[in-house]
């Protein structure tokens, strides 16, 4: 990162084109203020599923886009949206929530096997300019804050979806509960597959606690599944410890600009491509014996989805009522949720149906 170069800087001594795209796919040309983030919600503001989850098990989603990773482990977690964050005079910028990673159960002993994290993971299409199984020198930086109760050697680990290419890193927290940046640049993986449409493109690992099994060197890209160093430091030894992060920012290029924040509701767009939340309805709807309303045989609502998806959804319904014995039933497409009573169900007289849905096309 010390040989980097910003763009104004270098245009200035030098003219010729392809001297600057080497010396873009080379890693060493960025730019002068800042890039794009590939992660979404890397500053933790959107949560549509709530703001505390106890005991998350494995690959369940927390926060919007923040999957825990716990397996096999006896030790436990509660994931929150926090308000701890990084002053502006220490970060330069103004963060309003952070993810906060508390033990609630202790284990001081990790077995081999064992292995918790919180991972992010990454659309193939967001991914696919990075130029991961190909031929050639390219690199990305991972920057984030983060505030740690144990001091010492962290892991964050690179995979592809098939989890045989991983990529371990390590970051250190030096003074106890005290906010902290990381920059860590790493090469792009030459070999291996790397999707480049709607499914998983990369998995980012964060560790909490790491087993032997699934412990790798730092800094080399190997055909194995590796979520961490064989240093990392066991967070879960104690229940007084606890781990937070904001500011994530994953961009191209060796060199960490600064975190760029986006609109709020732009934020919440692109979460809502893979998880959607509606508003749970409260009252009925109108039945035949309703002043004013005609009679609607099936009752069914067809909702049209805020963004396009990433790929059909799951629907669930939340809040639902009905006054007869027959289901509700959906269909779905990426852009759209069709609820209707299930099967040749009519419903006639004051019978009724109504409630909320969740739309999930997660990775």
């Amino acid at each position: 990162m010390g040989n980097a170069r910003n763009l104004g800087s270098f245009l200035g001594n030098n003219t010729s084109l392809g001297t600057i795209n080497d010396a873009y796919d080379a890693g060493t040309l960025v730019p002068s203020s800042t890039n794009p983030s590939i992660i979404i919600n890397g500053d933790f503001r959107i949560s549509q599923r709530g703001t505390s989850f106890v005991s998350p098990g494995q690959a369940v989603y927390t926060l919007d886009r923040w999957a825990s990773g716990m397996q096999t482990t006896t030790g436990a977690i509660t994931v929150t949206q926090d308000t701890d964050v990084p002053t502006a005079s220490e970060s330069g910028s103004n963060f309003v929530n952070s993810m906060k990673i508390d033990v609630t159960t202790a284990d001081t002993s990790i077995a081999a096997g064992d292995r918790t994290s919180m991972m992010y993971r990454v659309e193939g299409n967001d991914i696919a300019f990075a130029g991961f199984g190909l031929a050639g020198t390219r690199y990305m930086t991972l920057s984030f804050w983060h505030k740690h109760t144990k001091t010492g050697t962290h892991s964050v680990s690179f995979t592809n979806s098939d989890r045989n290419r991983g990529y371990p890193m390590e970051y250190t927290q030096t003074t106890t509960d005290t906010w902290e940046k990381a920059e860590l640049t790493f090469p792009v993986d030459t070999t291996g597959s790397w999707f480049t449409d709607n499914r998983i493109g990369m998995n980012i690992y964060f560790s909490i606690a790491m087993g032997a099994n699934y412990s790798g060197t730092a800094n080399t890209w190997a055909g194995a599944t590796i979520y961490g160093t064989t240093t990392t430091v066991n967070n879960l030894d104690s229940t007084s410890n606890n781990m937070l992060f904001t500011g994530v920012k994953l961009e191209a290029g060796s060199e960490a600009t600064d975190f760029q924040h986006t609109k709020l509701g732009e934020e919440l767009t692109k979460c809502q491509r893979y998880y959607f939340k509606s508003s749970a309805m409260a009252t009925s709807f109108a039945d035949a014996t309703s002043t004013g309303y005609s009679f609607r045989g099936k009752r069914y609502a067809k909702h049209s989805l805020p963004t396009i998806m990433r790929a059909n959804p799951t629907v669930a319904l939340i809040a639902h009522a009905a006054n007869y014995s027959g289901g509700v039933q959906a269909a779905t497409d990426v852009d759209y949720v069709y609820v209707k009573p299930s099967g040749t169900v009519e419903l006639s007289g004051t019978l009724y149906w109504y409630g909320g849905f969740t739309a999930d096309a997660e990775l």
